[in-house]
């Protein structure tokens, strides 16, 4: 899928007031000649954290390191990690929450005062092969840091830890796009692609997209395969045709988010996320991070401490009287 991410700022659409605290970081750190303060952004997928962190590597000028943190286990990974920046780099740690709590203790020093605080057991090793005991050689070496910048992301703030999270001077929280931003996006993304679309048809692929600008863009480069496979002009029936060939209805919902919404409806009780993922072959994670935003935010579902129940308006989509 070729790149369409905004490459600045001035490009970016939605989540304005993100945008504008972090306008306010970059001018103060262009005019102290230091990089920006380490920040975390918080939210459901697709909704740019990516994207905004790029554009803060970009407009100050620094690399980009990128990683995951599910991937990052031993405080040897974060070592490395950090051995690798330069000055002004913007380090990307993506769903930051997964960080091993073991490995995410080297990340204090390192927000705090640029320092990178490492063990030596060379030596313990040492006195272990010469049979002198072990446990008392350990020496503790501390790296200066180069001035860089931390950008965490996570769809799981409450995951968070209060000491990680405490180290971050700034924590945005981005949220689902409303109809006229998403709308802009679709546009947006269709001139990129050189897809020609009417305003009428844009707000139709908006309303289909759950406020997520990543589905909006997915959605748009589907439609643009889809009248070029056709031969066809993007009018709103072939666009009502190309949405009907995947299954995604008026709502923005597809199959799997019926057969979610259906398993509920046929249920008198509610209903175990657990015992929802076993049936719909998901994972729980997948349920509760990419499935479930959005039908909580429209008012499909209700979570209870019993689990999870289907709204009365859940019942129209799912084609069952109310």
């Amino acid at each position: 899928m070729e790149s369409i991410r905004p490459n600045s700022l001035l490009e970016f659409v939605g989540q304005q007031q993100a945008v504008d605290i972090l306008k306010v970081h970059l001018a103060s750190a262009r005019k102290r000649n230091a990089p920006m303060p380490h920040l975390l952004m918080a939210g459901p997928p697709g909704l740019g954290k990516t994207s905004l962190a790029r554009i803060v590597a970009s407009e100050t000028g620094g690399r980009l390191l990128e990683a995951v943190g599910g991937t990052i286990k031993t405080p040897a990974d974060v070592a490395k990690l950090l051995g690798n920046i330069r000055s002004g780099d913007t380090l990307f740690i993506d769903e930051i929450h997964a960080v091993q709590r073991s490995g995410e203790e080297l990340f204090y020093g390192a927000m705090e005062d640029g320092s990178l605080t490492v063990e030596d057991k060379s030596c313990d090793r040492m006195l272990r092969d010469l049979g002198l005991g072990a446990g008392k050689a350990t020496v503790k070496s501390v790296r200066r840091l180069p001035p860089f910048t931390l950008v965490g992301a996570t769809t799981l703030l409450g995951l968070v830890t209060a000491p990680l999270r405490s180290r971050f001077q700034t924590i945005l929280t981005l949220l689902p796009y409303s109809l006229k931003e998403m709308t802009a996006i679709v546009l947006r993304t269709a001139g990129q692609l050189g897809l020609a679309m009417s305003g009428d048809v844009a707000e139709e692929v908006a309303r289909r997209s759950k406020g997520t600008a990543r589905i909006a863009v997915s959605n748009v480069h589907w439609l643009r395969d889809y009248s070029l496979a056709h031969g066809c002009r993007m009018t709103g029936k072939s666009a009502g045709d190309a949405f009907l060939m995947k299954g995604i209805d008026g709502n923005g919902l597809t199959p799997t988010d019926r057969a979610y919404l259906q398993r509920l409806v046929a249920s008198a009780e509610a209903v175990g996320v657990e015992t929802l993922a076993a049936t719909l072959g998901e994972s729980v994670e997948t349920l509760e991070q990419a499935i479930e935003p959005f039908l909580l935010a429209q008012g499909f579902v209700e979570k209870t401490a019993r689990g999870r129940v289907a709204t009365a308006k859940a019942r129209s989509p799912c084609g069952v009287a109310a």
